[in-house]
Formats: structure tokens, C-alpha cells, sequence
């Protein structure tokens, strides 16, 4: 099943969900497609089975990024780098998980429980935001761990595309953009 699993990640990283196929997931897993079915019985459970992989590992990349001891004491600077790295890794490591984790086409079920890993991330960011600049209100605190995962989403793509030296240098100008967008937060100006 792993294997099978594995190999479906390929080809959805190669060539798309929509583009992939049972018959495809199977050559590249190495068995017939009678073989593949006896584990998954179309595209939309090896994709279900996927995603629920790689939701699992991502709640393990949150928790680590996000729930380091002494988060609240580190320069602004050390602690934006401990939880943006693990999640670019996480990202380089498996790139059909965004294709994944993003598709409309994913069960009612697995759509919620990406939604509540993005809610758990994004209440995560809300706590290390208000151990960082205690005065904010509530809602404040919800807008700027908003704005920073919307930072964070919106640059993720071009990093996943550019080649290994390109990708090092917009990770560092992604670090730089919200150093510079929270460290007026963290000082109350």
C-alpha cells in the first residue's frame, strides 16, 4: 500500500490530479492495476489516502514549527526561520501535498480535516503572536496570523518552483517580508 501510495504521489506531482490515472499510478508503482485495486478502489481513494498521509505529517511539521519551549524569547528573526524552514521542507519534501491538500475534488471528510489543520495552524500563529505583542486585541491577533499565512501562501508556489539556489533566496525574502511586517507589531507601532 505504501508503495502504491508512494508512486501516486509522483504522478500526481508530475502530471496533476486531474491528468493521473489509476493505470498510471499503478505502472509506477510497479504492479497491475488489478494489484492497485485490491488496496484502493479508484483515484479518489489512493488520493484520500494520500492526502490523510500528508495531513498527518504536516499536523507534526505544525506542532514542531509552531510549539518550540522559549518561542516567546527568541529573536524575531530565529523564530520566523523555526517556522517557515520545517514547512518548506515539508512542502520540497512532498509537492503533490499542496496539489493535494488544495483539491475541491477531495471527500467532504478529508476537506474538513485540512480545514482544521489550517485552523489549528492559524490559532497556533495567533498564540505565538500574542506572547509577542500582548496588547493586541483579539482580533488584531487573528488579522496579523492571517496576513502572515496569506504571506506565507502566496509565495510558497514560486518557491516550490525555483530550482535549489533560487528557492534559498526567496525563502530569505519571504523572511525578510514578515520580519518587516511584524517586528512594528511586536513593538507596538
Amino acid at each position: 500500500m505504501d508503495q502504491a501510495l508512494d508512486a501516486a504521489a509522483e504522478v500526481f506531482a508530475e502530471v496533476g490530479y486531474e491528468k493521473a490515472t489509476t493505470n498510471l499510478i499503478a505502472a509506477r508503482a510497479g504492479m497491475s492495476p488489478g494489484s492497485l485495486y485490491q488496496f484502493f478502489r479508484n483515484k479518489e481513494a489512493i488520493a484520500e489516502a494520500l492526502a490523510g498521509r500528508y495531513a498527518t505529517q504536516l499536523a507534526a511539521s505544525h506542532a514542531a514549527a509552531f510549539l518550540r519551549p522559549g518561542a516567546a524569547s527568541v529573536p524575531l528573526g530565529n523564530l520566523i526561520g523555526q517556522v517557515i524552514d520545517p514547512m518548506i521542507a515539508f512542502h520540497v519534501a512532498n509537492p503533490a501535498a499542496r496539489i493535494l491538500l488544495q483539491s475541491a475534488d477531495l471527500s467532504p471528510a478529508l476537506a474538513a480535516r485540512t480545514g482544521q489543520l489550517h485552523e489549528a495552524a492559524l490559532r497556533r500563529a495567533e498564540g505565538l503572536v500574542a506572547a509577542r505583542a500582548p496588547g493586541l486585541s483579539p482580533d488584531e491577533r487573528a488579522r496579523v496570523a492571517s496576513v502572515t499565512f496569506q504571506v506565507f501562501k502566496g509565495m510558497l508556489p514560486a518557491i516550490l518552483a525555483a530550482g535549489p539556489d533560487e528557492r534559498d533566496a526567496l525563502v530569505r525574502e519571504l523572511k525578510t517580508v514578515l520580519l518587516r511586517y511584524l517586528e512594528p507589531i511586536e513593538h507596538g507601532h
